[in-house]
């Protein structure tokens, strides 16, 4: 999306925002580092959000690695407070989780020396698993040691209800692939070590048996869809098209903020009010209750290590929306 036209749908919706007394949050979706005017980009969402704890520059490092003003860019991002660039590692050489993603350059070795500090800006690395050969991730540990990486960040990865998540999904990690590793993951890294240290309590199975015996994390309890009326999530495409959704997952369409008017737009999205993200995801709203998703939806037996809760609870919701779908269109037409 131009510059100019970012500028102005954040100018647009915030002012619907601050004329019906909603709070106002904007964030930028897909590769923030592939934009040709990242610099001037992250200043605009700064202006509009605030730079308290601005850290929108998360990457899966390849449009920052072939980029030849990367410096600039973390410059830019560290001018206005982000403090940690998470770049995501999807496997080395020939490793399955490299295969599943496709190529990609390897990353900048060397740290900018002017302008983004290590102390202002500093790296971090976060790691997806697929069923892993010791020899992977030893070649990682060495790679993100030579990278001088602050901080790693080791987990299968969360589940999404998209099409490389199910696809992916036959390689998440069992705990008898993952024991050989904890140890050496719990010295390296401070997050999830309550994961790595009891990595059956985070199969499928596992969380199926918590959500039937009502032992579900209380803070998602509360963050669920009962709760949905708290915001409601907005995109704008590249086409200035409004809709409901997430990056991704594009729902009702509400218009077209230049051709239709953007306050008249802005008006019809939201006049539907609140929506959880969860409900963006899927559907029906309200969603099935977490107890209801295992029983009817949960793997008893699933061996794969989800080290979240929002994790096993989209497989489980994916299931149920593709399962109703399948049910759907398995029925006969009548004329």
């Amino acid at each position: 999306m131009p510059l100019a036209d970012v500028a102005w749908v954040l100018e647009q919706s915030h002012r619907s925002c601050d004329d019906r007394g909603l709070g106002f949050g904007a964030y930028p979706m897909h590769e923030l580092a592939a934009h040709p005017q990242v610099a001037e980009l992250l200043g605009l969402f700064a202006d509009h959000v605030g730079t308290a704890e601005f850290e929108p520059l998360s990457t899966t490092g390849v449009p920052l690695a072939v980029r030849q003003d990367w410096q600039d860019v973390l410059a830019a991002a560290a001018s206005l407070g982000t403090t940690t660039v998470w770049v995501a590692f999807h496997g080395l050489g020939s490793s399955t989780t490299a295969r599943s993603t496709g190529p990609a350059p390897t990353p900048k070795p060397a740290w900018p020396s002017s302008g983004c500090t290590r102390q202002d800006c500093g790296p971090a690395a976060m790691c997806s698993l697929p069923r892993p050969t010791p020899a992977r991730p030893s070649g990682c540990w060495g790679a993100l040691g030579r990278l001088q990486v602050d901080q790693m960040a080791w987990e299968p990865a969360t589940y999404y209800p998209m099409p490389r998540g199910r696809r992916n999904e036959r390689l998440r990690p069992r705990p008898s692939e993952l024991l050989p590793l904890a140890d050496r993951i719990r010295q390296l890294s401070p997050f999830h070590r309550d994961a790595w240290a009891n990595l059956e309590a985070h199969t499928e199975a596992a969380w199926v048996a918590r959500a039937l015996a009502g032992d579900w994390p209380p803070q998602l309890a509360e963050a669920g869809p009962a709760n949905g009326d708290q915001g409601l999530p907005l995109v704008c495409r590249p086409s200035l098209e409004l809709h409901t959704g997430v990056t991704g997952r594009y729902r009702e369409r509400h218009g077209n903020l230049r051709a239709d008017g953007a306050q008249a737009v802005l008006s019809r999205a939201l006049e539907q009010g609140g929506r959880s993200v969860d409900a963006v995801w899927f559907r029906p709203d309200p969603l099935p209750s977490f107890g209801e998703l295992a029983a009817r939806h949960g793997d008893r037996t699933g061996q794969g290590v989800h080290f979240t809760e929002t994790s096993v609870r989209y497989l489980w919701l994916d299931r149920a929306q593709r399962r109703a779908a399948a049910v759907v269109n398995s029925r006969p037409r009548h004329e």
